[in-house]
């Protein structure tokens, strides 16, 4: 296969219109694999990388090129596609040309302690897909190595990438709760990744999970279809009460908003012992009384997306339809600007896949 012309959507300036730019993907050498990207999930962070920066709260702000992003870049950490060509060192074979594949983005340096590990998403030097490397807003991308491209034989085509993303996310966040499957959590943010959450704390023995939203038509969708037993709108004056006569305080939450005012939440209602796992980039600062924190013993802890072995784990769980799958919507690539505004406003339920053509 000769150099392969790549169509991807580009970043040309933090908070502009994505533009369609023409490149080529040379041949692959060694260990590399070509794959044509079908579809690409669109994400919340899509937009913070849009924007240009995270918000920390105070007026702060981390830019992200202190991460080793800069335009012009290639969005799209959801890559679903197909292995069209690979170099001799892959140890594929011609029939696997053509095999469905779920790209793991969360690709590290390939030469520090935490990559050799098997740690690639906590690297210090990421080579994230559709952050410092191209994403799947291009059409064909070359991965470096096939153990980044996870099986998707039979796993809806849909949803398939977001699984890498938002599937990964939740399921390790949930899994850093540790071993309390039958006492009280709470998921906050009843959006794409925390709907993916509760989908998947049901999925792995979690008996009594709160759903908290600020949205009473995202917590009907949480308790109808998704099996929360329990759902609490935090706008409404009587949330508090309601929590703590339903739980008697929460032994875990599980935060995929990560506001300031959410996280106060998790944190007053969280019982001794009490974990909060941080999720959500949202922005804020977190306020924490010392002597609460001591008293009550509380543990907080960030999660940010999972290693590659979690992933494995967390598709074991998909095809054995385990996890209950979200409502995906589909729109072209050619549309991924007007698909971002959509997301931005708050008006998509379940996930947003861009196709190529």
């Amino acid at each position: 296969m000769n150099s392969q012309v790549v169509k991807a959507q580009t970043v040309v300036e933090f908070g502009a219109a994505l533009e369609e730019r023409v490149s080529e993907i040379p041949a692959p050498v060694g260990k590399q694999v070509v794959v044509r990207i079908i579809s690409c999930g669109l994400c919340h962070t899509d937009l913070h990388l849009h924007e240009g920066h995270f918000d920390l709260g105070r007026g702060n702000q981390l830019p992200l090129a202190a991460i080793g992003i800069a335009p012009p870049f290639v969005m799209g950490h959801e890559p679903y596609g197909e292995i069209v060509d690979f170099g001799p060192e892959s140890g594929l074979s011609p029939s696997d040309k053509g095999r469905p594949v779920i790209v793991f983005p969360w690709i590290g340096c390939g030469d520090c302690g935490l990559c050799n590990a098997g740690l690639d998403h906590q690297c210090a030097q990421p080579q994230a897909i559709g952050m410092q490397a191209t994403g799947g807003h291009a059409d064909h991308l070359l991965i470096r190595d096939p153990k980044f491209l996870i099986d998707a034989a039979g796993v809806d085509k849909l949803l398939a990438g977001s699984y890498a993303c938002a599937g990964l996310t939740s399921y390790s966040a949930i899994k850093k709760l540790g071993d309390l499957q039958d006492k009280w959590i709470a998921i906050i943010g009843m959006g794409g990744v925390g709907t993916m959450g509760l989908a998947i704390a049901k999925a792995i023995g979690f008996k009594k999970v709160v759903a908290i939203d600020i949205s009473d038509e995202r917590l009907k969708i949480a308790s109808e279809q998704f099996g929360a037993d329990l759902t609490v709108n935090s706008s409404s004056p009587d949330a508090v009460v309601r929590l703590q006569e339903a739980t008697g305080g929460l032994a875990g939450v599980v935060d995929f908003v990560g506001s300031g005012d959410t996280s106060a939440l998790a944190v007053s209602q969280l019982g001794t012992n009490g974990k909060l796992v941080n999720v959500g980039l949202f922005g804020g600062e977190l306020q924490v009384p010392l002597p609460i924190l001591s008293v009550k013993q509380l543990s907080i802890r960030g999660s940010y997306v999972g290693s590659l072995s979690e992933m494995s784990e967390l598709m074991e769980y998909v095809r054995a339809g385990k996890v209950k799958a979200l409502r995906a919507e589909s729109v072209p690539i050619s549309s991924v600007n007007q698909a971002m505004e959509q997301l931005r406003a708050g008006k998509v339920e379940g996930r947003l896949v861009l196709l190529h053509s």
